[in-house]
């Protein structure tokens, strides 16, 4: 039977600051004037489910939707607009993104017919790691984590706040008012649905209700994230592509009138709300990005972090220590060992009209980087295109990189527990050469074999560590790494660069798009590429006095510009390479290919 429900909540302090405002043709919610309640509801439905919605396909033209929907720009690069993870995902491809379901598909039957299936109101591009953890979990807030990473959490709900739920999922606190506007919509437009009936947010017979616990949630949610531009922009795209627009997205305040306060009061559809945007995160100039506010930089001796924050407070927290107030810099002591890291994460507080709101958290990793241990990260490496390249030197270092993405293979693998070798990420990356890797990347090293094979040597490139040698499983797409024995592989390259690493059997290493991992497979997977070390990347080591004419030409200074012999590049102390022309005062390094550098300080 279907069971009635009485809400009285105080679900919205609406705020509006200057900003994006919706753009919503004239007498788009006439329909919803002088309504209230159920009443309110139903019309909101009416308005949301139009004769003229647009169903996408759901798959590739999801993503072509995304394009216009979930793209950000991240150090000069396009890339996808991820809720559930701060991975970096360049918009030229999708490896290791999943379309999520905000509000699980298979709560609604899970057919790709049905119009929720792809409406893009609560489709979002999502890592897939986030996604596969998050499955079909209720929304809820954690107290004990079983799995999180630096955006959700997964794990044991606060108690009385998951009704029958027992784990839940739980979005970055500038997503929760995203995911609870989803919500409300899905809940609302679709209630006819046939929902299945052991779900603890709702119950369901002929109509779907929402339980009191998760009205209440949704709406603390929205008014403790309020509508923000990315939404604004996102809710008007997505009216341009499907016809209908997220009245909830408008008008925030319509969970009062529906379940609130207000309901017994008429709604009169005024003006749409305008954007309350949180205060820009911190960043930490000079350093690598690795991911959406995530960096990591290498040091030594003393030195001072600084960190720019354009507005608010700035808090900051060392090493999981309780977040303080600092001023723009921080001075971090000489590393004790290397490899030893320090992490530093930092969030700006401001004042929007009366709600103190902040900004997303901005993460940098310190490495400490010991000038005497063979460092194999702090690297530059260079494409091999041909066999009679690889064959010069193939006990020298190698780094695998999947060839869609660029990612690199990490060394954390290879065991009983995890048969796989995982995705460690970008390197970073300039005129095709790989100058930096990520901290938990893989190294290997070709040892020649019987019949023109090699045994694969796989290392911690940081430390410098032999993980084992590269053993194919008995069955499956497994692999593992033992101490001193190996399965001998061939190693060939095609015309595009591409290396074939075959095993006996029939399979062949190769990269997971879908589950971004690599080991062996007998099955077509992603495709693969080596590069090989070529000199270590510390252009501030070994600097001597600049050369003379007769030693190797000479190096001219004129104003702010540079010039060079032949042979020779100039280099900014964060590693990127310069014209030498136009420069901003500092400390440049010029370097020649005999490996001679050169400190040249610009004063003006």
């Amino acid at each position: 039977m279907k069971r009635n429900r009485h809400y009285l909540l105080l679900c919205t302090l609406w705020l509006t600051a200057a900003g994006a405002n919706a753009d919503v043709p004239s007498g788009y919610y006439d329909s919803l004037k002088g309504k209230s309640g159920e009443a309110l509801k139903e019309a909101v439905k009416n308005v949301v489910r139009t004769m003229d919605f647009t169903r996408i396909t759901y798959g590739e033209s999801t993503w072509d939707a995304f394009r216009r929907t979930d793209v950000r720009i991240v150090d000069g690069m396009e890339v996808w607009w991820d809720m559930y993870s701060n991975a970096l995902v360049s918009t030229e491809g999708h490896d290791g993104m999943n379309i999520e379901h905000s509000v699980a598909n298979s709560w609604f039957g899970g057919k790709a017919s049905l119009n929720p299936y792809s409406d893009l109101f609560h489709l979002n591009p999502s890592n897939s790691e986030a996604n596969n953890q998050k499955k079909d979990l209720p929304l809820g807030e954690v107290t004990t984590p079983t799995w999180q990473n630096e955006l959700v959490k997964i794990g044991t709900p606060k108690a009385g706040t998951a009704g029958t739920a027992t784990k839940v999922f739980e979005p970055a606190d500038e997503y929760k008012g995203d995911f609870a506007r989803a919500y409300l919509y899905i809940f609302t437009a679709y209630d006819d649905e046939t929902w299945k009936t052991d779900q603890p947010m709702f119950s369901y017979d002929k109509t779907m209700v929402p339980e009191p616990w998760v009205v209440e949630l949704l709406c603390r949610w929205a008014t403790a994230d309020p509508v923000d531009s990315k939404e604004i922009r996102r809710n008007e795209e997505i009216f341009q592509i499907q016809k209908n627009r997220n009245p909830f997205i408008d008008y925030p305040e319509l969970t009062d009138y529906i379940w609130g306060v207000k309901k017994e009061t008429p709604f009169n559809p005024g003006q749409t709300t305008n954007a309350t945007d949180r205060p820009s995160e911190p960043a930490f100039p000079g350093r690598w990005i690795t991911g959406v506010n995530t960096y990591s930089s290498r040091w030594w001796d003393s030195e001072t972090v600084e960190i720019s924050n354009e507005e608010g407070e700035l808090w900051v927290s060392v090493n999981g220590d309780e977040y303080q107030q600092y001023g723009p810099g921080i001075t971090i002591p000489s590393a004790a060992a290397h490899g030893e890291h320090i992490v530093l994460k930092a969030y700006a507080e401001a004042l929007r009209d009366g709600l103190s709101l902040r900004s997303s958290t901005a993460t940098l990793t310190l490495v400490g980087q010991d000038p005497l241990v063979a460092d194999y990260t702090a690297a530059i490496y260079l494409p091999i295109i041909s066999k009679e390249e690889f064959s010069q030197n193939p006990q020298g270092y190698h780094i695998l990189q999947s060839v869609s993405n660029g990612h690199i293979m990490g060394h954390e693998g290879g065991t009983s527990s995890s048969s796989f070798m995982p995705d460690a990420g970008n390197g970073r990356m300039q005129y095709g050469e790989v100058r930096q890797l990520p901290d938990d990347a893989a190294v290997i090293s070709f040892h020649p074999t019987e019949g023109g094979k090699y045994l694969l040597e796989v290392l911690d490139a940081m430390r410098n560590q032999s993980k084992g040698y590269w053993n194919v499983g008995g069955s499956g797409n497994k692999n593992t790494l033992k101490p001193s024995t190996g399965t001998a592989a061939s190693v060939d390259f095609g015309n595009d660069g591409t290396v074939a690493i075959s095993f006996e059997g029939g399979k062949s290493l190769q990269y997971n798009k879908t589950s971004p991992r690599f080991t062996n497979y007998s099955s077509s997977q992603g495709a693969v590429k080596l590069a090989r070390f070529s000199e270590f990347y510390d252009y501030t080591a070994s600097i001597e006095e600049l050369p003379t004419e007769e030693e190797e030409g000479c190096i001219a200074i004129d104003g702010n510009n540079i010039y060079l012999p032949e042979g020779w590049n100039l280099y900014q102390l964060n590693g990127l390479r310069s014209d030498g022309r136009s420069l901003d005062p500092g400390i440049y390094i010029a370097r020649s290919r005999n490996g001679k550098a050169v400190k040249i300080l610009i004063t003006r």
